[in-house]
């Protein structure tokens, strides 16, 4: 809500309007956006899900001494998430209204006349409702004094949930006059915050952080490798589910068709289990996300389709069938569990497989600039004039990724211009222009990305010497440290339970020795080495033990780790492995080669590696 200059000191202080919602404490980081908002100054507000996002922008609602009877309009993506929100808000005695495509016309049209009227303080609206020319020019009859952009992190094009609707977001504060932004959101690294701020074109703006830990959910990585990789997987697995307080409990896959096979599985454990993906036709997704809202399933399978705005509380475990594309988005996923505040379980099933899988996406981004010069042909072939304009109309779900990521491409390139259309589709105008060398960087920058989004996950599951939760408040620059409510993760805490009760997988033709399964659960075992496959036990001579050979001489765990990073940098954004496997690195240390006649002893390294890497190598070494 604008400052003023001649504004009265007589508002409403943050205390005042948390008192009228019957609460005596705010917890971090909400008494601050909460005056920024009173105060006139756009913020982006990053709190962990849970956290009380929602009373950062619903308590200045309430502010009734505010000049001019002002608006708080909330943008949000799903329409679940605003009813919800509205149910809570009017039982709390807060005059709201809600905008969405679920409601009938009539009703639509009586909810923004109440809007219209002055008599809602708050607005729930969905994006695509700014593609309506009479709701922008009966919007503008209110004065607008915050809006709100809920779930941020779906206007920032790098981040793991775009939304094309939100690009008409920026044109939509300008019109209404610019009134005060406060942009909010559960995950966003420091340079999604940035692009956050870009987008909404956010001015002199603070960023207001109630930390990311959830201190209530425990993080256990399992990482498992060769023969008899998915049975320590679903042994781990049917562990965890096994008992009642790990249920209700979503398990996310990394396909279709793993998801309905994982959900027939589980419900052959006898747990009520249903699948959830974006190949179900839409009924019988309602079906299963009915059935699991409301208590009838204990367990959903799903893809990550059945995402944002999911508000079930009392998920007590989110399980990962297989590694996710990103880090970022497996915090998000993963902190749908525990929501209210009880003790709650996160596990992530990490295999080799799961790593080739993300590589080979990656490699299928790879993009050249006639090809993007070609999809605007073809683009061009279908256009409509209108005017002196080409004008192409992309329905919602018309592109795949690759699709997508050209237009991105055409977009950066000068080649075309993107506004959101209706039903969540686009409508792209094409230029005539377009620059070769911004094709080349927009190009880059993508897959620059892409292996920049492999690294931190590769890497998250692959360090089994670092706290896991550590790991990821560093990766999002939180630089707080919270103490784990109960268990805090497989390197802190490790579970000898389910440590046995994958080793005891029953696996036909398995090797016998030491299974190779949980990360952090045997000193270190199973964890991805870089990229270098799940179970090689650094410094533990894992392939030794694993055949039944006398292990191999340990090597220091911290020289280890300066090889790791070595070999990180050298890699220059493409998977560790391309550089040098983990038992490599290790035979190196034991080694300690003077000079390449030596380092081309080492097995594993050849005439190319020297070529390549080698003097840098022998430099490392002399620092260790």
């Amino acid at each position: 809500m604008p400052a003023t200059a001649d504004r009265a000191t007589a508002r409403r202080t943050p205390e005042e309007l948390l008192a009228r919602f019957g609460l005596s404490s705010f917890r971090a980081g909400q008494r601050e956006a909460v005056q920024a908002a009173l105060d006139g100054r756009d913020s982006l507000v990053v709190m962990p899900t849970g956290a009380g996002k929602s009373l950062c922008y619903q308590l200045p609602a309430l502010d009734d001494l505010a000049p001019g009877n002002p608006l708080v309009l909330v943008v949000s993506p799903l329409i679940a998430l605003m009813d919800d929100q509205r149910n809570r808000l009017a039982q709390a005695g807060v005059r709201v209204a809600m905008l969405a495509s679920s409601l009938e016309a009539s009703r639509n049209a009586a909810e923004l006349q109440r809007i219209v009227d002055g008599e809602a303080q708050i607005a729930l609206v969905a994006p695509e409702r700014f593609a309506s020319r009479g709701f922008r020019d009966a919007l503008s009859r209110r004065k607008v004094g915050l809006f709100v952009v809920d779930e941020a992190h779906c206007v920032a094009e790098w981040g793991h949930d775009f939304r094309p609707d939100y690009l008409r977001l920026h044109g939509a504060i300008e019109a209404l006059g610019r009134p005060t932004v406060m942009a909010s959101t559960a995950t966003a690294t420091p340079r999604v915050a940035g692009e956050i701020a870009a987008r909404l074109q956010l001015r002199d703006w603070m960023k207001i952080s109630g930390g990311f830990d959830r201190p209530n959910i425990c993080f256990d990585v399992v990482g498992v490798e060769g023969k008899g990789a998915l049975a320590r997987k679903r042994a781990a697995l049917a562990h965890v589910l096994g008992d009642p307080r790990a249920r209700p409990a979503i398990v996310y896959c990394g396909t279709r068709k793993d998801t309905d096979a994982l959900a027939a599985e589980i419900s052959g454990w006898g747990l009520h289990a249903v699948a959830y993906h974006a190949g179900m036709e839409a009924q019988a997704r309602r079906r299963a996300q009915e059935a699991f809202m409301g208590g009838a399933a204990e367990v959903i399978v799903a893809t990550n389709a059945f995402g944002m705005g999911v508000d079930k509380a009392d998920v007590r475990t989110v399980a990962h069938w297989a590694i996710p594309t990103s880090l970022e988005g497996y915090y998000q996923e993963a902190g749908r569990g525990g929501r209210d505040g009880l003790p709650a379980r996160a596990l992530l099933l990490a295999a080799r497989m799961d790593l080739g899988r993300l590589i080979r996406f990656n490699t299928e981004r790879d993009i050249t600039v006639e090809e993007v010069r070609g999809f605007v042909g073809r683009l061009r072939a279908g256009a409509q004039r209108e005017g002196d304009a080409h004008v192409v109309r992309i329905e919602h779900g018309e592109l795949d990724d690759r699709g997508r990521l050209l237009l991105s491409i055409a977009e950066r390139a000068g080649a075309a211009v993107l506004e959101p259309g209706a039903g969540g589709g686009l409508l792209v105008e094409l230029t005539g222009r377009g620059s070769p060398r911004a094709a080349h960087l927009a190009i880059k920058a993508a897959k620059d990305r892409g292996w920049e989004a492999y690294r931190s996950i590769e890497g998250f599951v692959a360090n089994g010497r670092v706290c896991r939760r550590e790991q990821m408040l560093t990766h999002f620059g939180d630089a707080r440290r919270v103490a784990a409510e109960g268990r805090c993760c497989d390197v802190c805490d490790p579970d000898p339970l389910l440590a046995a009760a994958v080793q005891a997988a029953p696996v036909a033709g398995a090797r016998s020795g030491r299974a190779r399964g949980v990360a952090g659960a045997g000193a270190g075992a199973g964890a991805l080495g870089g990229g270098a496959g799940v179970g090689q036990a650094s410094g533990a001579g894992a392939a030794g033990a694993a055949s039944g050979a006398v292990p191999a001489e340990p090597v220091d765990e911290r020289a280890f780790e300066r090889l790791r990073q070595w070999r990180a940098g050298r890699a220059e954004g493409k998977p560790a492995y391309t550089v040098a496997s983990n038992a490599v690195l290790e035979e190196v240390l034991r080694r300690k080669p003077a000079g390449e006649r030596e380092l081309l002893a080492i097995k594993g390294i050849g005439p190319a590696f020297c070529a390549k890497h080698g003097e840098s190598l022998l430099a490392e070494l002399e620092k260790v």
